[in-house]
């Protein structure tokens, strides 16, 4: 019903902090040559630059590839039986996060921080009905919930909401989200209307 991961600001600042981590790799590199020369009084230090150089390069080549591959392989799934959510810590270790719909207690959609709210990025969270395992107390307002989010996200008020209409069908007949349409994040204004026009069966 709706497939969506970190927004693409998010990929961005990671190759951002690639390339600088990079920069720093090659000057620091290209100090520690001049330094050698200086020290030294010989003409040897290129050989350290050269190796900076190369080094800067290969992190830079690595960290591209690292930081672009997590965020396409790491997504969050919307069906009409449960929500996904799969996390990439390497490209080829991954964490599986699932919550049945009808443990779905309730969702919030909210911002946090500096960086959300410059970025107009922000927070889909459903709560679980299921209380953590492994917490020994007698005081139901210490046990702890699980929560299901999905961070760094566009449009994250608009899969809250949507997400109510899926859960209210859900307890309703749940056989009717096998037709119930999907989730289509940036479809407003004359393009909505445009869209209801030439496809009227998409909202019966």
């Amino acid at each position: 019903m709706y497939v969506t991961r970190e927004a693409s600001a998010m990929l961005h600042l990671r190759q951002m902090s690639a390339v600088l981590a990079s920069a720093l790799i090659f000057v620091t590199g290209y100090g520690a040559g001049w330094l050698f020369d200086s020290f030294f009084g010989v003409r040897l230090g290129w050989m350290i630059e050269l190796a900076a150089a190369f080094l800067a390069v290969l992190f830079l080549a690595v960290g591209f590839w690292w930081v672009t591959t997590l965020w396409k392989q790491s997504i969050a799934i919307v069906t009409n039986k449960r929500l996904c959510k799969f996390v990439f810590t390497t490209p080829w270790n991954k964490h599986e996060l699932s919550l049945p719909l009808d443990m779905v207690v309730d969702t919030g959609a909210y911002s946090k921080g500096l960086l959300q709210a410059l970025f107009k990025l922000g927070v889909f969270t459903a709560r679980s009905s299921a209380s953590s395992s492994g917490v020994a107390t007698d005081d139901p307002s210490r046990v702890n919930k699980k929560y299901f989010y999905i961070e760094n996200i566009n449009s994250f008020e608009d899969i809250h909401h949507y997400l109510n209409k899926v859960l209210f069908v859900f307890r309703q007949d749940w056989t009717r989200l096998e037709k119930f349409r999907p989730f289509l994040p940036h479809l407003k204004g004359e393009a909505r209307k445009e869209f209801m026009k030439d496809y009227p069966e998409y909202w019966s």
